[in-house]
């Protein structure tokens, strides 16, 4: 082939330097680095990319590519065309090699890290709601492309990943291969301590993990777990799972959270954030106890925005044990701090204005009528007093 000028690289001057890097002048080459090899006895021709430059622009894709806030909603789950353009991103990156995928991975920023991680999580709902091999091992491969061992949530959403590749049929040691392919040595590593703890994980909430069901279909809910990092030195340090959050309601307390938080969106005055487990703290009721939070068999909390920017409030949706006395809660809780609250049973929703830390605000109080009407009526809907349909063992 001759070339001409309409050629979109430079031909070499010197045919002896046939490894002269030339710079391409196509504007969908600028960040390539090209190697033209030129042989006059047949005019070949042969581009080699520079593998460097592909994953530096790979890696500029994934920064241009955050989630919103809307995409940590994981009781509430919704398709995000975000997905696809970050899958598109990994499974470049994971086409590179073991090489490419180390140089992807050093120069990730804090923010780059949270999109892959809250991509691999939201990949493996995906892969548990529609039952799709290709979706676990797409989340397992943002698991794996992240920097540090430590940015990987391996007690909770990363078994949670290899539970639900199990029910599917996949052979969690045949996966070590490719996750090793792929992630640094330190998180390869521990991908076979979780594969060896996950022979004693029968149930989906040893991953500390709780699925629901809701009518936006199936949920996660990460199960809150404290640890009390203090101990004597020489002492063995506590174990895993001390001072669980436990998530055990009788009724779809999922499904009367998503109720409230639907119809709020439906006012058109607020914008509802996440639901995610949570506590009651006493200081809700101006109470004193044990640890600063009430019993309660499960708990879920959301955000809500005023549109207009005047606040915001904090929903809380909680089942309280047998022989609560659940009225006299309602009462403190609306005598405390501009609150509201109601109860239907044990089932308790409390509505908590959030402070404003902006010396320049002038104190506004939030009209939450409109709102515990809401809760009132979610209170009512049948199906919030079912139990819940989420199966233990996924």
């Amino acid at each position: 082939m001759t070339p001409t000028q309409s050629d979109t690289w430079q031909t070499p001057t010197e045919y002896a330097e046939p490894q002269t890097p030339i710079r391409s002048t196509s504007k969908s080459y600028s960040t390539w680095c090209a190697y033209a090899h030129w042989q006059p006895e047949t005019f070949d021709r042969v581009l080699i990319v520079s593998s460097i430059d592909r994953v530096a622009s790979l890696r500029d894709q994934l920064a241009d590519h955050p989630y919103d806030i809307g995409a940590g909603e994981f009781v509430r789950f919704h398709v995000d065309n975000n997905d696809e353009a970050v899958a598109g991103i990994v499974h470049a990156v994971s086409a590179e090699g073991s090489d490419g995928c180390d140089g992807f991975r050093h120069g990730l920023g804090v923010s780059e890290s949270d999109t892959l991680r809250l991509f691999a999580m939201r990949r493996t709902l995906q892969g548990r709601r529609q039952s799709s091999l290709g979706l676990i091992y797409d989340a397992l491969d943002g698991f794996a492309l992240l920097p540090e061992d430590n940015d990987v949530p391996w007690d909770s959403w990363f078994k949670a990943t290899l539970f639900v590749a199990r029910t599917l049929g996949i052979n969690l040691d045949t996966l070590g291969s490719r996750f090793e392919d792929i992630a640094s040595g330190d998180v390869a590593n521990r991908y076979y301590v979780a594969v060896e703890a996950m022979n004693r994980i029968e149930e989906f909430a040893q991953c500390r993990m709780a699925e629901v069901s809701t009518t936006h279909g199936i949920g996660f809910v990460e199960i809150l777990v404290f640890r009390d990092t203090k101990y004597r030195r020489g002492a063995n340090p506590p174990r895993l799972g001390d001072n669980r959050i436990d998530y055990e309601p009788s009724s779809n307390l999922a499904q009367l959270t998503v109720n409230v938080a639907d119809a709020l969106d439906k006012l058109g005055t607020v914008l509802t954030n996440p639901i995610t487990q949570d506590q009651l703290a006493a200081t809700l009721f101006s109470l004193t106890a044990s640890g600063s939070y009430l019993p309660s068999a499960g708990c879920l909390s959301f955000v809500a925005d005023e549109i207009d920017g005047s606040g915001s409030f904090t929903v809380f949706v909680a089942e309280l044990p047998e022989d609560t006395d659940v009225e006299s809660l309602v009462q403190s809780a609306i005598d405390t701090d501009d609150q509201t609250a109601i109860c239907d049973g044990l089932r308790l929703i409390v509505l908590s204005p959030q402070p404003s830390f902006d010396d320049n605000d002038d104190e506004v109080v939030l009209d939450l009528d409109p709102c515990l009407d809401v809760a009132r009526a979610a209170l009512l809907d049948p199906a919030t007093r079912e139990p819940k349909q989420a199966r233990r063992d996924v």
